[in-house]
């Protein structure tokens, strides 16, 4: 990602403007923007109840279970912001964005129950879009051309799932402490455990990037930027028949989100 953002700068360093010595920095500006992003995280199911806290065989009835979800695909969205140049060379601003993604990840993990069954652990994950506020500081490297870093807060909507299954045709339940769950034909039942989460994270972002000037007005950006919509946690609850007389087991589910991305922009400056 860092050698696609450096190619670009070196491109639009190359480009020559006719009016680079009548270039302003300081104004507003509003552009649209595309380009491709790379998702990671993962998930972390931990006990949450005396019965999946306890033994069963001398191993845990549902041990902790982690699985990683990775995605890319592309985005694409708009800006607004303000610049002001300073001391000739230096520009200083605030953006905002906003973008349209199509992030979805999924993944399964291994997971033994009952001390001796195994299970799996699925996961998914959509990130439907994300945006950012953001503050930038540069270098006009000519006079059309600023380099800048760029920082701040980030913000998306995460739809996340999980799940703990039986392989297909077996059935299984247990019950101790108030607590139980079962799953599988037998019981009329499917996973053992489900939840799902839909929610707007939040975190911070922070990148590089370069803007040519190729008129007082018309200008392209390239930036590469990290996006941590940080943590949440949702419940994965037990499956149980009508009328059992215990409460559901239930596991707690911890996720982090991350977005690399390269992208490219176009702004009308004015």
């Amino acid at each position: 990602m860092k050698k696609v953002l450096a190619a670009a700068l070196l491109v639009l360093g190359g480009c020559v403007s006719a009016e680079a010595g009548e270039i302003n920095w300081t104004g507003f500006h509003v552009g649209l923007n595309g380009g491709y992003g790379w998702a990671s995280g993962g998930v972390t199911a931990n006990p949450g109840d005396p019965l999946t806290q306890s033994l069963s065989f001398g191993q845990p009835v549902v041990p902790t279970v982690a699985a990683s979800r990775n995605a890319n695909g592309g985005l694409g969205g708009g800006q607004i912001g303000y610049d002001w140049q300073f001391a000739g060379r230096g520009v200083v601003g605030v953006e905002a964005d906003i973008a349209a993604a199509s992030l979805k990840a999924s993944a399964s993990t291994p997971v033994t129950l009952f001390g001796t069954q195994p299970a799996t652990f699925d996961v998914s994950r959509n990130i439907d879009w994300f945006g950012t506020v953001r503050g930038r500081i540069g270098f006009l490297a000519a006079p059309d051309l600023l380099i800048f870093a760029t920082g701040g807060f980030a913000y998306g909507r995460v739809s996340e799932s999980a799940s703990v299954s039986l392989p297909p045709g077996v059935s299984n339940s247990i019950g101790n402490f108030g607590y139980a769950f079962a799953c599988g034909p037998f019981y009329g039942l499917g996973a053992c455990f489900s939840g799902s989460s839909s929610r707007i994270a939040t975190g911070w972002t922070a990148g590089i990037g370069g803007e040519k000037r190729f008129t007082q007005n018309l200008s392209l950006k390239v930036e590469y930027l990290h996006v941590d919509l940080g943590s949440g946690s949702y419940p994965v609850v037990g499956s149980l028949y009508a009328g059992a007389p215990s409460a559901p087991s239930f596991l707690n589910a911890r996720s982090s989100t991350a977005i690399d991305l390269v992208r490219a922009g176009l702004n009308y400056n004015f």
